[in-house]
C-alpha cells in the first residue's frame, strides 16, 4: 500500500513574514501536502493574525496550535510529531524554504523503496533575503556527503547520521519512525543534529537523491534554540560531545568522526566558554582534537578568551 498523506510540521518563533514564505512552499507543491501544522511558540498574537489572512487550499488541512506558554524547540516539535496523521512526516523550519517537486520526489522514493525510512535530497544556501547563494550550495552539500558519490543508500544509516547527510529539517520519513525516535531535551541547542544520529544510531535506512529539493536561509536571526529560541547556543558542542562519545563500527565512520570533531572543536570550545564551561573548553583546547592548532593565532586567541572571557551578567555587575 502506498504511502501519499503528508504531514508538514513547522514549529515558529516571532516570525510571521517567514513561516507564511514556508507554508507558501509548502502549499505549492506539485504532490500537496495531507496537513500543514504549524507550532507558534512566540509570546505574541502576530503570527497568529498571519496564519488567519491565509485562504484555504482544497484537500490541505491547515493547523496551527498557538502555545501558551511556549514550549521550546524540544517540546514544540516533538507536540508537532504527536500530533501528525500523515502516514509521511517532513519537519520543516520557520524560515526555510521546500522547492515545488521536493514532496512528489521524496514521496515516491519511499514508495518504491519500502526498506527505506525516510529521504532527502540536496538544499540550496538562501541569504536572509531569499538569494541564492550558488557557490555556498555546492560546498555546503558536498561537505555533507550530498553529492553524486553518495547517492542513494551509499552510507551507512550511522555513517549519514554521523556526517550529518540527514539534514537538520526537509527530510521525509515514515512516521512510525516517530513512535521510536524523538528530539530529546538533554541535547540542547543541537537537538536537530542528534536526532539525525539517533536515526542512524537505530539502523533506520535513509536515502539520498542527489537532486536539490528545499532552501536553507542563513538566517540573521539565528536557529530557533531548545532552551529559548533565536540566539548563540551550543548546538556544535552538543554535536562535538555525541561524536566524540560514540562508538565507531565501520572505517569510513572513523574518517567522518575524525573529520567532524576536528571541525567542531573550536566551535565547541567558545560555546563552552560563553556558556561559563571553561573546564569543558580546556579539556578540549588542550585533547586531541585542537592540540596541534595551539601555537597558531588562533589558537593563542582562543587561549585568550577561554582564561579571559567575561559573560555579559558578570560585566554587568
Amino acid at each position: 500500500m502506498k504511502a501519499n498523506r503528508v504531514s508538514i510540521v513547522i514549529p515558529t518563533y516571532k516570525r510571521p513574514g517567514r513561516v507564511l514564505e514556508a507554508i507558501a512552499s509548502c502549499l505549492s507543491q506539485i504532490h500537496l501536502p495531507y496537513e500543514v501544522l504549524i507550532g507558534d511558540d512566540s509570546p505574541d498574537e502576530a503570527t497568529a493574525q498571519a496564519i488567519a489572512s491565509l485562504a484555504p487550499v482544497a484537500g490541505v488541512s491547515l493547523r496551527y496550535m498557538h502555545n501558551k506558554p511556549s514550549l521550546g524547540q524540544v517540546s514544540n516539535v516533538n507536540n508537532l510529531f504527536s500530533q501528525a496523521q500523515g502516514e509521511l512526516v517532513m519537519l520543516l523550519h520557520d524560515d526555510d524554504l521546500l522547492l515545488p517537486e521536493s514532496l512528489a520526489t521524496l514521496t515516491g522514493i519511499l514508495n518504491e523503496n519500502p526498506e527505506v525510512s525516510l529521504a532527502y535530497g540536496r538544499q540550496y544556501i538562501i541569504e536572509d533575503n531569499g538569494d541564492i547563494n550558488a557557490e555556498s550550495s555546492i560546498s555546503f552539500n558536498r561537505d555533507f556527503y550530498r553529492d553524486a558519490e553518495f547517492e542513494g543508500t551509499v552510507l551507512t544509516p550511522f555513517e549519514a547520521g554521523l556526517g550529518q547527510q540527514i539534514p537538520n529539517n526537509g527530510y521525509l520519513l515514515r512516521a512510525e519512525v516517530l513512535q521510536h525516535i524523538r528530539l530529546r531535551p538533554e541535547s540542547g541547542d543541537g537537538c536537530d543534529y542528534d536526532f539525525g544520529f539517533q536515526l542512524g544510531l537505530a539502523g533506520y535506512r535513509p536515502y539520498f537523491i542527489n537532486k536539490y529539493l528545499g532552501m536553507y536561509r542563513l538566517s540573521n536571526q539565528g536557529v530557533t534554540t531548545a532552551g529559548g529560541h533565536a540566539g548563540g547556543g551550543d548546538a556544535g558542542y552538543q554535536a562535538y560531545r555525541l561524536m566524540r562519545n560514540c562508538q565507531i563500527d565501520t572505517p569510513r565512520a572513523q574518517a567522518i568522526r575524525n573529520r567532524r570533531l576536528y571541525e567542531r572543536a573550536p566551535i565547541a570550545i567558545t560555546e563552552c566558554v560563553v556558556r561559563g564551561k571553561k573546564k569543558e573548553a580546556l579539556a578540549i583546547y588542550f585533547g586531541r582534537w585542537y592540540r596541534s592548532r595551539m601555537l597558531s593565532l588562533g589558537g593563542i586567541k582562543r587561549i585568550l578568551y577561554i582564561l579571559f572571557y567575561m559573560s555579559p551578567t558578570r560585566l554587568a555587575k
